[in-house]
């Protein structure tokens, strides 16, 4: 076979995989979340009637509602997107987690401040604000696996726990409103914040931003030049090089980009619902995202779909606790198991190939 029918055959196998497979694996983690969830109601709640409806109708019973669970599937899916800007580029990064909650804290510390001088127009600048705080987490890891081929999975967890430490006792201690019996920093100004398009329903434009970001990166994984050398670089970074690619380029921007993304993710949350920024706050958004970027088989445009599924049990779990007496954390468990069945088919079927 020539070198160049080899080509053809690899960008066509990038461009053409996982179409079916993403459909299944959304199918699947669709079906593992009720089963999952009915079981829990079942063993777990000693009213399981009402913890079944609280799970599965609560969240789309009302208009006010549905929106709100869509507000809070749009940073998840921003953060996923990042994910899989990393994962399809062959850079396991872990650190999704303090770069969100770095974003959000730069956001809420800079909003304020730009909101006496530029008025409504301060909230996509704050947005920016964490995006670059985000890329700032992600520089030592991408500035590592560049100039010393560091393992960018050990980095960037490292990095994310330091940073997730460090926010802690910043929003804690000299940047926590003293008037609030939150920990939390100061409120932003009202009109500071991501506008509502749909009150009392906490929906705000970050939907809209999150589904185009989706949209965008299909396109340039699917359409585009670039893309294809980013899928290239992650499943053989040697081919890539014979083909010409800027592989040097590879080693670290999808790095710095997932961070741009993760930091937009947090400054959406503290901009949207929440109004500041809160300790503890990015409540395992990083791994949720990587969850739902492997429910999304890693597709952009599955994104929203499998954002909307996590969404939802992060929802479904909190009304079940209020109105029934099912644990708290019965949606985290849950959110677990179903990572673990999507992820489990892939891994057998790479057994049997090795086998």
């Amino acid at each position: 076979m020539s070198i160049a029918t080899r080509c053809r055959f690899r960008f066509d196998t990038i461009h053409d995989a996982g179409g079916t497979k993403t459909a299944m694996k959304l199918s699947a983690a669709l079906a593992s979340a009720a089963a999952l969830a009915a079981l829990a109601a079942a063993f777990l709640s000693s009213e399981p009637a009402s913890a079944l409806r609280a799970f599965f109708l609560a969240p789309f019973r009302t208009r006010t509602a549905f929106l709100s669970t869509l507000e809070l599937a749009a940073p998840l899916a921003v953060c996923a997107l990042g994910v899989i800007v990393t994962f399809r580029a062959g850079h396991y990064s872990l650190g999704g987690e303090g770069q969100a909650y770095a974003g959000a804290f730069a956001a809420a510390l800079a909003a304020p401040i730009l909101y006496e001088s530029l008025g409504p127009a301060s909230a996509p600048l704050a947005i920016l604000v964490g995006a670059l705080a985000g890329a700032i987490v992600s520089a030592p890891s991408a500035i590592g696996k560049r100039l010393a081929g560091a393992d960018v999975l050990l980095t960037s967890i490292l990095v994310s726990q330091g940073v997730i430490f460090a926010v802690d006792w910043a929003i804690g201690g000299p940047f926590r409103d003293q008037s609030s019996n939150l920990v939390a920093m100061r409120a932003i100004p009202r009109g500071a914040l991501l506008p509502r398009l749909a009150p009392p329903s906490t929906l705000t434009a970050a939907s809209i931003v999150a589904l185009a970001a989706c949209l965008i990166a299909a396109f340039y994984f699917e359409r585009t030049r670039s893309g294809t050398a980013h899928d290239l670089y992650g499943r053989n970074q040697r081919f890539a090089e014979l083909q010409g690619f800027d592989v040097a380029r590879l080693s670290w921007a999808p790095i710095v980009a997932a961070g741009v993304l993760h930091g937009a993710a947090g400054a959406m949350m503290a901009l949207g619902a929440r109004g500041t920024a809160i300790r503890g706050m990015s409540g395992g958004i990083g791994w949720s995202a990587i969850g739902a970027a492997l429910v999304a088989g890693s597709r952009p445009q599955a994104l929203p779909f499998a954002a909307l599924l996590f969404a939802w049990l992060d929802s479904g779990s909190r009304q079940a606790a209020i109105l029934s007496d099912l644990p708290p954390d019965a949606g985290q468990a849950i959110k677990a198991i179903v990572i673990l069945a999507v992820s489990a088919r892939p891994a057998i079927a790479a057994l049997r190939r090795r086998r």
